[in-house]
């Protein structure tokens, strides 16, 4: 599976021999931990940091913040504190420090204090990931596997191949970073808090990885169809067909809701313009067409 996610059944060997050292509330699949301790809640994310020599210093420093934030507030909340590590990779110039400068000033206006961090130079990263960045905030979880009820209905919103898109046509003005980013849904979901019960970010993998993810969680499967894809595929991507199912899609998501509301529900995405599509359920496996499915993610050769 080349996806750049580790395989799930992997994780699952390796955490099943070690569980003593993991936390109860850690589930695999979740996009973020949570722990509840006493009368404290603790949510919690860790995620790489990017830097591509192809990329601007700003895009690098953006991206560096929103991918691991798309994630954290699929909780419906928003991280207080970071921690960084930052690791200069060996082609890098002098930009780089302007590169840690520009993350810093984005997380200060988003109100985000850092509480401790760490600076490295390693001849062993050539480019991609320069470090790592956590986020941790102190809120109960507004969105959370807990809330998922048996009879949900599940979407995929957002455009599917955001992420590729975004790579391929830098330059030419027809995507901006924040397309990346799922803020605006999750402000939106806010506001309609008891119809959503869970989300869930498309990132590596697409929906393809995604779908796993939640399937891990909820112990039944999914189906998409190829046709469905290309009614929510981004820009340039329709020609895709079959690939568009495993194809990064940061700043598209995967939500759970009440099937009582799924008329109010759809009303509002059709009233935002919002691409979506219903996902059936099944019995267990997650396929396309009602096959297994070798998701192989586009932008892994695009990036190479």
């Amino acid at each position: 599976m080349e996806t750049g996610k580790a395989s799930l059944d992997e994780i699952k060997r390796i955490l099943e021999n070690n569980r003593g050292v993991m936390l109860k509330s850690n589930i695999i699949g979740s996009d973020f931990s949570f722990l509840k301790a006493n009368s404290s809640n603790t949510i919690f994310k860790i995620e790489p940091m990017v830097f591509y020599n192809s990329l601007s210093i700003e895009e690098n420093a953006l991206l560096s913040v929103l991918f691991p934030l798309n994630d954290f507030v699929t909780s419906g909340t928003w991280p207080s504190i970071a921690m960084l590590n930052f690791e200069k990779p060996a082609k890098a110039g002098k930009d780089y420090f302007e590169y840690i400068d520009r993350v810093l000033k984005i997380l200060g206006r988003r109100k985000i204090r850092v509480a401790s961090g760490h600076t490295g130079s390693y001849g062993n990263l050539d480019y991609g990931v320069a470090g790592s960045i956590a986020f941790i905030g102190f809120e109960d979880p507004i969105f959370d596997f807990r809330r998922i009820r048996e009879d949900d209905l599940y979407y995929s919103i957002g455009a599917l191949g955001n992420e590729l898109s975004y790579f391929k046509d830098r330059g030419k003005g027809t995507h901006a970073p924040s397309e990346l980013s799922i803020e605006i849904y999750i402000r939106e979901f806010l506001r309609i808090r008891k119809s959503v019960h869970y989300v869930h970010d498309i990132s590596e993998g697409g929906l393809s990885r995604g779908l796993m993810e939640v399937a891990n969680i909820t112990h039944h499967g999914f189906d998409v169809s190829t046709a469905a894809l290309k009614t929510v595929a981004s820009k340039g991507l329709r020609d895709y067909g079959r690939k568009l199912f495993s194809v990064s899609s940061s700043g598209a998501l995967i939500v759970s809701i009440s099937k009582t509301d799924e008329e109010k529900f759809e009303r509002m995405l059709n009233k935002k313009s919002w691409p979506f599509l219903r996902i059936e359920k099944k019995d267990e496996g997650v396929t396309l067409d009602g096959k297994s499915y070798d998701p192989k993610d586009s932008i892994m050769d695009f990036l190479e």
